[in-house]
Formats: C-alpha cells, structure tokens, sequence
C-alpha cells in the first residue's frame, strides 16, 4: 500500500495518485469546499455539545418521547406543554415544508394547540399568517383532526398557491419563535435551574 501524503494546503493525508493529479491537493482543496467542510464539522460538534447540555433541547426530547412513544402521549401533555409542542411542530413544519406540511401531516392535528401557543408567547405576525392560512385553506371550517380530511382542503391548487406566498410572510415575519419559546418555558416552569 502506498504511503499517503500531506494535502499542502490543508495537511491532510492523501494518496499520492491523487497528490500527483491534482498538483498536491486534496480533493476538497483542490476543488475549493474544504473551508466548508470544517465549518460543518464545527457547527456539528457545537450541535452535539448543545445536545447533551441545553435544557431546551431536553425539553424538546422529553415532549416528542412522551407524544410518540406514549399511547395518547399527547392528550397527557399539560397545557403549557401540549402550547410550547405545538408551536415547535408547526415553525418546524413550516421551515421545512411549508405551511401545507404542517397541514398535510400529522401535525395538523394540533392546529388549535399551535394557535394558542403563539398567542401566549406573544408571536403576534406567525399568528396572523397561521390564522390566514387556515382561513385560506378551510375557510369557515374547523381544522378537521383527521388528517385524510385535511387532504381534501389542501389539495386545491389555488389554496397551495396562496399557502406558498404565506409561507414567505411566515418566513420574513421576524418572529423569534425560538427565543419566545425558551422565555416561555423559563416563565412557565416547562425548564427549571437553566
């Protein structure tokens, strides 16, 4: 087996087939992202850290233990609790799909929790644009709790397209759902000795 070299820029080892072709690069030097493979790798290891230490996340852990892995885990959850769940599902949801993904999904069930959680942590613009989607998406109706029921509305093309130009609003509405949900739980005795 060959004896690797050092990248000269980086100082990783490599083969030398790859030093020879590449003019002594790695292939991440040589093809200019290895800067940001180092910074993934720091944000990594600060997100393991944060993970066995912040409250907030143990929290977060606790809840989603409790909803999925109890049999109506959820219906057991306080109300503060049942509040900070919800709204960390919907913003969730939200950033990662849209506003029709916290509809089409599971999710969609804790519409009423998301609503009033969002009243209580005082997110005054993510509720609007959660009100105006609903209203958007099911009119005059309640959020039905079944999620085949929920397909029914969302699957009109017009409502998708109105939920998409929402899902920009939710997105610039410079609610700091993370922030209230933290002093939320600080003030509702959620997280305790943080």
């Amino acid at each position: 087996m060959a004896q690797k070299v050092a990248c000269k820029t980086c100082g990783k080892l490599i083969l030398p087939t790859t030093a020879s072709k590449n003019d002594g690069l790695c292939m991440p030097c040589k093809n200019g992202y290895r800067e940001s493979i180092e910074k993934s790798k720091t944000y990594y290891a600060k997100e393991r850290e944060l993970d066995k230490s912040c409250p907030f996340r143990a929290l977060w852990r606790e809840l989603v233990r409790k909803v999925y892995d109890e049999p109506n885990g959820f219906d057991k959850l306080s109300e503060e609790e049942k509040q900070y769940f919800a709204v960390g599902v919907l913003d969730g949801e939200v950033h990662n799909g849209g506003i029709i993904q916290f509809f089409d999904n599971s999710s969609g069930e804790y519409y009423r929790y998301a609503e009033l959680g969002l009243v209580r942590i005082g997110a005054k613009k993510s509720l609007h644009i959660l009100r105006k989607a609903k209203e958007t998406t099911f009119g005059g109706d309640a959020v039905p709790k079944e999620q085949e029921k929920r397909w029914r509305y969302t699957r009109d093309k017009e409502v998708e397209k109105a939920l998409e130009r929402l899902d920009t609003e939710y997105y610039e509405s410079q609610d700091e759902i993370g922030e209230m949900l933290e002093a939320f739980a600080l003030e509702s005795g959620l997280i305790k000795n943080a």
